[in-house]
């Protein structure tokens, strides 16, 4: 295989029962609606090499009972999709939790950070931790076991070409015009980011880099890394009570990238 085609998508938001929002930013009413789309279009249209899933599957609520039923509830509907598949943690699954065992565990992950290999390509996936310490941004951080373990996955890896997914930013950008993180550009982003970029600053393999979590669709470029995040599937990102939508379709051939920004219709 010389070719490798991604789907990915994120910040599905799910949750049973719609909070009373002053502003309706985020479109929940329609995430079952539009995963049922992305998951019907990967299964019978797109059918890439891999699926991916950067996080936020569910919409935290105040109790951990229904958050945990709101998990079970997506995870077997992303469990349909029939092409390799994977997904991350965001924040809003681990809001409630005590760790991040408790969700890996509804979802038969061993461990929050983890990779595989698709021939010559090597998929990094970027978990989060839970750091009490830190009560403000408590969800937003690699721990120090996975830090090492990315430290030596990179290591045994040099000869293939990777490609990085994570729920959080990791490359800086102040916010500007961000309806969820301009006021506190830190929410968007790993806390303890440059302990990761100091990692990945050595590789001279690294394709791209893929986030979520901000809700809003860019590129960015940091030290001759590229950076796409991608938004949420259920943001109403022009205010007009149609939500966003959008997902990847993700193509390479060896050293040729491309990347396309698609939007599901509802």
């Amino acid at each position: 295989m010389s070719k490798l085609k991604l789907c990915i998508f994120s910040d599905i938001h799910y949750i049973d029962k719609k909070p009373n929002w002053t502003v309706n930013q985020k479109l929940t009413e329609y995430s079952t609606i539009l995963l049922d789309k992305i998951i019907d279009k990967v299964n019978n249209e797109i059918k890439p090499d891999v699926c991916i899933c950067l996080g936020d599957m569910i919409q935290a609520s105040k109790s951990k009972e229904d958050d945990i039923n709101n998990i079970k509830y997506i995870w077997n509907k992303l469990k349909t999709i029939n092409v390799p598949f994977f997904s991350l943690i965001g924040n809003h699954e681990l809001k409630m939790m005590e760790n991040s065992k408790e969700v890996l565990e509804l979802m038969g992950y061993e461990r929050s950070c983890f990779s595989t290999d698709i021939d010559k390509y090597h998929l990094i996936f970027l978990g989060t931790e839970i750091n009490d310490k830190d009560k403000l941004y408590r969800t937003q951080y690699l721990s120090s076991d996975d830090l090492k373990w990315i430290k030596e996955d990179l290591g045994l890896n040099k000869d293939k070409k990777i490609f990085i997914f994570s729920h959080f930013g990791i490359a800086e950008d102040d916010m500007k015009g961000n309806f969820w993180c301009e006021k506190d550009p830190e929410t968007a982003l790993f806390r303890n980011r440059d302990e990761l970029k100091g990692l990945l600053l050595k590789q001279k393999n690294i394709v791209a880099v893929f986030s979520g979590h901000q809700h809003w669709t860019k590129k960015l470029q940091e030290n001759g890394i590229s950076y796409y995040i991608v938004g949420s599937l259920i943001e109403n990102i022009n205010s007009d009570g149609i939500p966003d939508g959008v997902y990847f379709e993700v193509e390479v051939d060896d050293c040729n990238l491309t990347v396309k920004e698609k939007h599901l219709s509802i």
